[in-house]
């Protein structure tokens, strides 16, 4: 019976855990010190959203990590079109920081 009970919780605990984590795909437009600006397509038409970083958050160019300011020189090369990235964070609301931004190629 406490098997059953700790399994339960432990169910509820990461199924909790998976609803505050947040999956945003778009175009990153603009990378600063402390935000990312990301353009995502919402039911046809495309909006700009802004989402917190912090010295947690990790960066990655296909399976390598790249710096910020890699990530900087390629958004600025891609001429305000746009780098194509997924950004995965946790918390939601104002509290939304990024964990991992995930970088694939210009638009």
């Amino acid at each position: 019976m406490l098997r059953v009970f700790s399994a339960a919780i432990a169910g509820l605990v990461l199924m909790t855990s998976l609803v505050l984590a947040g999956d945003h795909r778009g175009y990153l437009k603009a990378v600063e010190k402390d935000k990312l600006t990301v353009t995502v397509e919402d039911k046809d038409k495309e909006k700009d959203i802004e989402i917190k970083t912090d010295d947690k958050t990790q960066y990655f160019g296909g399976k390598d990590t790249i710096r910020t300011t890699d990530l900087t020189k390629m958004v600025k090369d891609a001429e305000g079109k746009g780098v194509r990235a997924r950004v995965v964070t946790k918390g939601t609301g104002p509290e939304e920081v990024a964990t991992e931004v995930r970088v694939a190629g210009k638009r």
